[in-house]
Protein backbone atom coordinates (compact mmCIF):
# COMPACT_ATOMS: atom_id res chain seq x y z
CA UNK A 1 0.00 0.00 0.00
CA UNK A 2 2.65 2.33 0.14
CA UNK A 3 2.96 5.88 1.96
CA UNK A 4 -0.93 5.14 3.16
CA UNK A 5 -0.52 1.89 4.62
CA UNK A 6 0.69 3.49 8.18
CA UNK A 7 -1.80 4.90 8.89
CA UNK A 8 -3.40 1.57 10.43
CA UNK A 9 -0.61 -0.58 10.48
CA UNK A 10 1.55 1.55 13.07
CA UNK A 11 0.51 2.08 16.41
CA UNK A 12 0.42 5.66 16.08
CA UNK A 13 -2.94 7.48 17.22
CA UNK A 14 -5.55 7.86 14.79
CA UNK A 15 -5.07 11.56 13.82
CA UNK A 16 -9.06 11.71 13.02
CA UNK A 17 -9.89 12.25 16.47
CA UNK A 18 -8.40 15.56 16.60
CA UNK A 19 -9.73 16.50 13.32
CA UNK A 20 -11.95 20.13 13.57
CA UNK A 21 -14.37 18.68 11.51
CA UNK A 22 -17.28 16.34 12.94
CA UNK A 23 -17.70 12.47 12.61
CA UNK A 24 -21.06 10.79 13.18
CA UNK A 25 -20.48 7.94 15.73
CA UNK A 26 -18.00 6.75 17.87
CA UNK A 27 -15.87 5.01 15.53
CA UNK A 28 -14.24 5.82 12.64
CA UNK A 29 -14.54 3.83 8.58
CA UNK A 30 -11.62 1.81 7.91
CA UNK A 31 -9.08 4.20 6.30
CA UNK A 32 -7.15 1.39 4.07
CA UNK A 33 -9.03 -0.89 1.51
CA UNK A 34 -9.68 -4.57 2.15
CA UNK A 35 -8.59 -7.06 -0.21
CA UNK A 36 -11.96 -7.83 -1.61
CA UNK A 37 -14.37 -4.84 -0.61
CA UNK A 38 -17.75 -5.86 0.47
CA UNK A 39 -19.44 -3.80 -2.09
CA UNK A 40 -18.50 -5.53 -5.16
CA UNK A 41 -20.89 -7.97 -4.89
CA UNK A 42 -23.97 -5.53 -4.15
CA UNK A 43 -23.13 -4.06 -7.04
CA UNK A 44 -22.82 -6.45 -9.29
CA UNK A 45 -26.61 -7.94 -7.63
CA UNK A 46 -27.66 -4.83 -8.81
CA UNK A 47 -26.56 -5.08 -12.35
CA UNK A 48 -24.31 -2.40 -12.30
CA UNK A 49 -20.47 -3.20 -13.98
CA UNK A 50 -18.57 -0.96 -12.23
CA UNK A 51 -18.94 2.16 -10.47
CA UNK A 52 -18.44 5.58 -12.31
CA UNK A 53 -16.67 8.27 -9.79
CA UNK A 54 -17.43 11.67 -11.36
CA UNK A 55 -15.19 13.59 -8.50
CA UNK A 56 -11.36 12.07 -8.90
CA UNK A 57 -8.59 14.53 -8.33
CA UNK A 58 -5.15 14.23 -10.34
CA UNK A 59 -2.39 16.75 -10.19
CA UNK A 60 0.94 17.20 -10.86
CA UNK A 61 2.83 15.72 -7.73
CA UNK A 62 4.65 18.73 -6.42
CA UNK A 63 1.01 20.10 -6.76
CA UNK A 64 -1.07 17.34 -4.95
CA UNK A 65 2.19 17.21 -2.02
CA UNK A 66 1.33 20.76 -1.35
CA UNK A 67 -2.89 19.88 -0.89
CA UNK A 68 -1.97 16.96 1.27
CA UNK A 69 0.14 19.49 3.36
CA UNK A 70 -2.78 21.14 3.74
CA UNK A 71 -4.93 18.86 4.70
CA UNK A 72 -2.47 17.30 7.64
CA UNK A 73 -2.35 20.83 8.88
CA UNK A 74 -6.30 19.78 10.09
CA UNK A 75 -5.46 16.19 10.84
CA UNK A 76 -7.60 15.03 7.82
CA UNK A 77 -6.29 11.78 7.48
CA UNK A 78 -5.87 10.17 3.64
CA UNK A 79 -5.30 6.77 3.34
CA UNK A 80 -4.59 7.02 0.14
CA UNK A 81 -1.32 9.23 -0.27
CA UNK A 82 -0.01 6.67 -2.85
CA UNK A 83 2.28 7.07 -5.62
CA UNK A 84 -0.42 8.26 -8.74
CA UNK A 85 -0.42 4.59 -10.54
CA UNK A 86 -1.14 2.87 -6.80
CA UNK A 87 -3.53 5.09 -6.61
CA UNK A 88 -5.30 4.37 -10.00
CA UNK A 89 -5.08 0.41 -8.90
CA UNK A 90 -6.99 1.62 -5.61
CA UNK A 91 -10.04 2.75 -7.91
CA UNK A 92 -9.75 -0.36 -9.93
CA UNK A 93 -9.95 -2.57 -7.18
CA UNK A 94 -12.76 -1.20 -5.85
CA UNK A 95 -14.85 -1.45 -8.56
CA UNK A 96 -13.79 2.42 -10.03
CA UNK A 97 -13.37 1.81 -13.46
CA UNK A 98 -14.33 5.42 -14.90
CA UNK A 99 -13.05 8.61 -13.20
CA UNK A 100 -12.39 11.90 -13.59
CA UNK A 101 -8.87 13.91 -13.61
CA UNK A 102 -10.14 16.69 -11.27
CA UNK A 103 -7.79 19.85 -10.78
CA UNK A 104 -8.38 23.71 -10.82
CA UNK A 105 -5.88 26.81 -10.54
CA UNK A 106 -5.77 28.76 -7.57
CA UNK A 107 -3.92 31.81 -9.26
CA UNK A 108 -4.14 32.60 -12.81
CA UNK A 109 -0.74 31.57 -15.59
CA UNK A 110 -1.11 28.17 -14.19
CA UNK A 111 -4.63 26.69 -15.35
CA UNK A 112 -3.49 26.16 -19.36
CA UNK A 113 -0.42 24.36 -17.58
CA UNK A 114 -2.52 21.97 -15.74
CA UNK A 115 -4.31 21.44 -18.38
CA UNK A 116 -1.11 20.76 -20.52
CA UNK A 117 -0.46 18.04 -17.98
CA UNK A 118 -2.87 16.35 -17.75
CA UNK A 119 -3.71 15.86 -21.54
CA UNK A 120 0.11 14.47 -21.24
CA UNK A 121 -0.46 11.91 -18.87
CA UNK A 122 -4.63 11.05 -18.59
CA UNK A 123 -3.97 8.27 -20.87
CA UNK A 124 -1.43 6.47 -18.43
CA UNK A 125 -4.61 6.08 -16.03
CA UNK A 126 -7.06 3.55 -17.43
CA UNK A 127 -10.36 4.71 -17.57
CA UNK A 128 -9.50 8.07 -16.86
CA UNK A 129 -11.93 10.78 -18.59
CA UNK A 130 -9.98 13.79 -19.04
CA UNK A 131 -10.88 17.39 -17.33
CA UNK A 132 -9.65 20.51 -17.89
CA UNK A 133 -9.65 23.86 -15.96
CA UNK A 134 -9.55 27.42 -16.41
CA UNK A 135 -9.01 30.60 -14.58
CA UNK A 136 -10.34 34.43 -15.02
CA UNK A 137 -7.33 35.63 -17.58
CA UNK A 138 -6.10 36.78 -20.59
CA UNK A 139 -6.08 34.26 -22.95
CA UNK A 140 -8.79 32.01 -21.31
CA UNK A 141 -10.91 31.09 -23.94
CA UNK A 142 -8.18 29.84 -26.33
CA UNK A 143 -6.66 27.27 -24.00
CA UNK A 144 -10.10 26.61 -22.97
CA UNK A 145 -10.81 25.74 -26.91
CA UNK A 146 -7.26 23.97 -27.01
CA UNK A 147 -8.41 21.52 -24.33
CA UNK A 148 -11.97 21.06 -26.19
CA UNK A 149 -11.24 20.97 -30.02
CA UNK A 150 -7.56 19.65 -29.80
CA UNK A 151 -7.10 17.94 -26.33
CA UNK A 152 -10.30 16.11 -26.80
CA UNK A 153 -11.19 17.01 -22.81
CA UNK A 154 -15.16 16.28 -21.69
CA UNK A 155 -15.39 18.63 -18.69
CA UNK A 156 -13.82 21.21 -16.95
CA UNK A 157 -13.59 21.74 -13.22
CA UNK A 158 -13.68 24.86 -11.24
CA UNK A 159 -13.36 25.46 -7.29
CA UNK A 160 -14.83 29.20 -6.03
CA UNK A 161 -13.32 28.65 -2.74
CA UNK A 162 -9.54 27.50 -2.92
CA UNK A 163 -9.74 29.34 -6.75
CA UNK A 164 -11.48 32.63 -4.90
CA UNK A 165 -13.63 32.83 -7.96
CA UNK A 166 -16.84 34.95 -8.60
CA UNK A 167 -18.67 32.65 -11.46
CA UNK A 168 -20.28 36.51 -12.48
CA UNK A 169 -16.78 37.81 -13.31
CA UNK A 170 -17.58 39.28 -16.88
CA UNK A 171 -13.84 37.93 -18.42
CA UNK A 172 -15.49 34.59 -18.18
CA UNK A 173 -18.44 35.24 -20.32
CA UNK A 174 -17.33 34.02 -23.62
CA UNK A 175 -15.65 30.70 -22.07
CA UNK A 176 -19.28 29.73 -20.29
CA UNK A 177 -21.02 30.51 -23.77
CA UNK A 178 -18.52 28.24 -25.53
CA UNK A 179 -18.85 25.67 -23.41
CA UNK A 180 -22.98 25.93 -23.07
CA UNK A 181 -23.16 25.74 -26.82
CA UNK A 182 -20.64 22.63 -26.98
CA UNK A 183 -22.65 21.10 -24.15
CA UNK A 184 -19.37 20.25 -22.49
CA UNK A 185 -20.11 20.28 -18.67
CA UNK A 186 -18.26 21.81 -16.21
CA UNK A 187 -18.34 20.54 -12.10
CA UNK A 188 -18.08 23.54 -9.59
CA UNK A 189 -17.24 23.38 -6.05
CA UNK A 190 -19.55 26.36 -5.53
CA UNK A 191 -20.85 25.42 -1.67
CA UNK A 192 -19.81 26.82 1.38
CA UNK A 193 -18.24 23.50 2.72
CA UNK A 194 -16.17 22.47 4.16
CA UNK A 195 -15.58 25.90 4.20
CA UNK A 196 -17.15 28.90 2.93
CA UNK A 197 -15.40 31.20 0.65
CA UNK A 198 -15.91 35.08 -0.48
CA UNK A 199 -17.70 33.83 -3.82
CA UNK A 200 -19.10 30.21 -2.80
CA UNK A 201 -22.85 30.08 -1.91
CA UNK A 202 -26.11 29.92 -3.74
CA UNK A 203 -26.17 33.85 -3.62
CA UNK A 204 -23.37 33.89 -6.00
CA UNK A 205 -24.40 30.59 -8.00
CA UNK A 206 -27.90 31.24 -8.61
CA UNK A 207 -27.22 34.82 -10.99
CA UNK A 208 -24.74 32.69 -12.68
CA UNK A 209 -26.90 29.86 -13.57
CA UNK A 210 -29.59 32.19 -15.08
CA UNK A 211 -26.87 33.78 -16.97
CA UNK A 212 -26.34 30.54 -18.50
CA UNK A 213 -29.51 28.30 -18.24
CA UNK A 214 -28.25 25.65 -20.49
CA UNK A 215 -24.51 24.97 -19.41
CA UNK A 216 -24.26 21.80 -18.62
CA UNK A 217 -23.58 21.93 -14.16
CA UNK A 218 -22.45 19.65 -11.90
CA UNK A 219 -22.79 20.98 -8.33
CA UNK A 220 -20.02 19.33 -6.29
CA UNK A 221 -20.36 18.24 -3.21
CA UNK A 222 -24.74 18.78 -3.87
CA UNK A 223 -24.18 22.73 -3.14
CA UNK A 224 -23.46 21.46 0.90
CA UNK A 225 -24.05 23.41 3.31
CA UNK A 226 -27.12 24.71 0.96
CA UNK A 227 -28.13 21.33 -0.35
CA UNK A 228 -32.00 22.23 -0.30
CA UNK A 229 -31.40 25.50 -1.94
CA UNK A 230 -29.16 23.79 -5.08
CA UNK A 231 -31.76 20.89 -5.21
CA UNK A 232 -34.82 23.62 -5.35
CA UNK A 233 -33.16 24.15 -9.00
CA UNK A 234 -33.18 20.73 -10.47
CA UNK A 235 -36.96 21.18 -11.88
CA UNK A 236 -36.24 24.65 -13.02
CA UNK A 237 -32.73 23.48 -15.16
CA UNK A 238 -33.07 20.14 -16.55
CA UNK A 239 -29.09 20.68 -17.45
CA UNK A 240 -28.40 21.59 -13.74
CA UNK A 241 -27.18 18.15 -11.47
CA UNK A 242 -25.44 17.46 -8.34
CA UNK A 243 -22.95 15.12 -7.18
CA UNK A 244 -22.87 12.86 -3.76
CA UNK A 245 -19.32 13.61 -2.98
CA UNK A 246 -18.46 13.49 1.15
CA UNK A 247 -22.08 14.08 1.48
CA UNK A 248 -23.84 10.68 2.76
CA UNK A 249 -20.64 9.39 4.89
CA UNK A 250 -19.62 9.61 8.40
CA UNK A 251 -17.27 12.42 8.17
CA UNK A 252 -19.52 15.50 8.29
CA UNK A 253 -17.65 18.25 6.78
CA UNK A 254 -20.22 18.46 3.99
CA UNK A 255 -22.46 19.59 6.52
CA UNK A 256 -24.75 19.02 9.53
CA UNK A 257 -25.93 15.04 10.54
CA UNK A 258 -29.55 16.63 10.26
CA UNK A 259 -29.55 18.15 6.81
CA UNK A 260 -27.42 14.93 5.42
CA UNK A 261 -29.96 12.69 6.63
CA UNK A 262 -32.89 15.47 4.98
CA UNK A 263 -31.01 15.20 1.53
CA UNK A 264 -31.46 11.81 0.98
CA UNK A 265 -35.08 11.81 -0.81
CA UNK A 266 -33.40 14.32 -3.31
CA UNK A 267 -31.41 10.90 -4.42
CA UNK A 268 -35.15 9.38 -5.76
CA UNK A 269 -36.56 12.56 -6.69
CA UNK A 270 -33.97 13.43 -8.62
CA UNK A 271 -32.60 10.54 -10.13
CA UNK A 272 -31.41 11.21 -13.51
CA UNK A 273 -29.88 14.72 -12.43
CA UNK A 274 -27.28 13.09 -9.36
CA UNK A 275 -23.84 11.48 -9.85
CA UNK A 276 -21.47 9.31 -7.55
CA UNK A 277 -18.44 11.13 -6.78
CA UNK A 278 -15.99 9.78 -3.86
CA UNK A 279 -13.07 13.16 -3.60
CA UNK A 280 -10.46 10.55 -4.44
CA UNK A 281 -7.49 10.30 -3.05
CA UNK A 282 -8.34 12.98 -0.55
CA UNK A 283 -10.57 10.81 1.69
CA UNK A 284 -10.41 10.20 5.47
CA UNK A 285 -12.11 6.55 4.96
CA UNK A 286 -11.28 3.91 1.86
CA UNK A 287 -13.42 3.72 -1.20
CA UNK A 288 -15.92 0.98 0.53
CA UNK A 289 -17.33 3.82 2.84
CA UNK A 290 -19.12 6.30 0.67
CA UNK A 291 -20.38 3.54 -1.64
CA UNK A 292 -21.13 1.64 0.97
CA UNK A 293 -23.04 4.73 2.19
CA UNK A 294 -25.53 5.33 -0.68
CA UNK A 295 -26.05 1.58 -1.27
CA UNK A 296 -27.17 0.98 2.24
CA UNK A 297 -29.81 4.31 1.64
CA UNK A 298 -33.29 3.70 1.89
CA UNK A 299 -33.77 4.87 -1.75
CA UNK A 300 -34.94 2.34 -4.89
CA UNK A 301 -32.38 0.13 -6.81
CA UNK A 302 -32.85 2.01 -10.28
CA UNK A 303 -31.80 5.09 -8.29
CA UNK A 304 -28.57 3.19 -6.89
CA UNK A 305 -27.84 2.16 -10.58
CA UNK A 306 -28.58 5.90 -11.78
CA UNK A 307 -26.29 7.66 -9.77
CA UNK A 308 -23.30 4.88 -9.45
CA UNK A 309 -23.28 4.40 -13.06
CA UNK A 310 -25.59 5.26 -15.49
CA UNK A 311 -25.84 8.79 -15.64
CA UNK A 312 -22.31 9.50 -16.16
CA UNK A 313 -22.44 7.10 -19.04
CA UNK A 314 -25.09 8.79 -20.47
CA UNK A 315 -23.36 12.20 -20.05
CA UNK A 316 -20.16 11.28 -21.97
CA UNK A 317 -20.93 8.35 -23.92
CA UNK A 318 -24.99 8.25 -24.77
Amino acid sequence: MGEGEGLESSNKPDTRISSPFSWRGDSYPPILDSETPDHLDRIRNLGIPYIFDIHTHFFPETVMKLIWRWFDNVNWAIGYRLPEAERVERLHHNGIKRFTTLNYAHKADMASSLNDWTYANFKNWKGAIPFGTFYPEEGVLTYVKKAVEEYGFLGFKLHCEVSKLNLNRPELGDTFSYLQEKQIPILIHTGTAPLPGEFTGIEFFKPFLETYPKLKIIVAHMGANEISAYASLLDTYPNLSLDTTMVFVDFLATGKAEDVDSAVSYLETYQDQIYFGSDFPNIPYNLNHPITRLLDLPISDRAKQKILYQNAENLFFK
